[in-house]
C-alpha cells in the first residue's frame, strides 16, 4: 500500500489486476453493489458506519488479497467513516438465528432421561420370577420330615416362604430349611417389589413318615411253666 494511495485508488487497481467484475465483487463477499461504488468513489458518508466498514473492508481484503485490517486502522485514524456510538461494536442483527444452546442441553439432558427412566422402568416396576430348583417335583414326596426348598428370584426386593422372609444372594439365589409334618405339606414362595408387582408360587410337599414294623420277639425275660416246675422239683430234692 502506497503512503498516498487512497482506498478508491487501491481497490480499483486490485479489482482490475484480479480481473474481478464489480457484480462478481458484490457476490463473493455479499456486499451490496452500491457500498462497494460508494467506496470506489470515496464517498464513505453513504457507506454504513463503523463496525460495518470494518468487516467491509476485512471481505473485500480476502476477497482481493489484501489485508483488510491495515486499510482499516488507516481509515480509522483519518476518521473517514462514521461512527455508529461509543463502543463501535457491530448491532445485533434481529434477523440472525441464534444458536440455542440452553435449548440444546436442555432437550439432551431431557432425552438421557428418558432414555434412562425407559431402561430402567422395567426393573423397578417390573414382575418379579422365582424358580423352584430343588425339590424337583410338584407335588414332590419324601420320607424325611427335613427339607431344603431351594430357588432363584429375579427383579425382587423381598422373598417369603409362609410369610418369613427369606435372603436372596446378589446372583438371585435363595434357600429355605422346612420341618414336615405328616402329609401335604404346602408352601407359599411369594417374591415382592417395592414399585411393581408380586409373584406367588405354591411348593406342595407330602411327607411319608416311615412304616414301623409293631411286631416284635418274645422277650427274653419270659420263663415258661415247663421251667418254673422244674425248679421246683430240683429245689425240693
Amino acid at each position: 500500500m502506497e503512503p498516498e494511495e487512497t482506498l478508491e485508488i487501491f481497490l480499483r487497481d486490485r479489482m482490475k489486476d484480479k480481473g474481478i467484475s464489480l457484480k462478481r465483487l458484490a457476490d463473493l463477499t455479499g456486499i451490496s453493489i452500491n457500498h462497494i461504488e460508494n467506496m470506489l468513489r470515496g464517498d464513505f458518508e453513504r457507506v454504513p458506519p463503523t463496525p460495518y466498514f470494518r468487516g467491509y473492508l476485512i471481505r473485500l481484503g480476502e476477497a482481493l488479497n489484501f489485508d483488510g485490517e491495515e486499510w482499516w486502522d488507516r481509515i480509522k485514524r483519518e476518521e473517514g467513516v462514521k461512527k455508529s456510538g461509543p463502543a463501535d461494536s457491530l448491532p445485533k442483527n434481529r434477523f440472525a438465528r441464534e444458536f440455542p444452546v440452553k435449548a440444546v442441553v436442555s432437550s439432551v439432558i431431557i432425552l438421557a432421561v428418558i432414555i434412562i427412566l425407559g431402561l430402567s422402568l422395567p426393573h423397578i416396576l417390573g414382575k418379579p420370577t422365582i424358580t423352584i430348583v430343588s425339590p424337583q417335583g410338584n407335588p414332590y414326596v419324601t420320607t424325611s420330615n427335613n427339607v431344603i426348598i431351594q430357588g432363584t428370584a429375579e427383579n425382587t426386593d423381598s422373598l417369603y416362604v409362609n410369610d418369613g422372609e427369606v435372603t436372596v444372594g446378589r446372583d438371585g439365589s435363595w434357600q429355605k430349611n422346612v420341618l414336615l409334618q405328616e402329609g401335604v405339606n404346602p408352601f407359599n414362595i411369594s417374591a415382592k417389589k417395592f414399585l411393581g408387582g408380586t409373584m406367588s408360587v405354591v411348593e406342595q410337599i407330602i411327607y411319608n413318615a416311615p412304616f414301623v414294623n409293631s411286631t416284635t420277639a418274645p422277650s427274653s425275660s419270659f420263663v415258661s411253666t415247663s421251667s418254673l416246675e422244674h425248679a421246683a422239683t430240683t429245689t425240693a430234692r
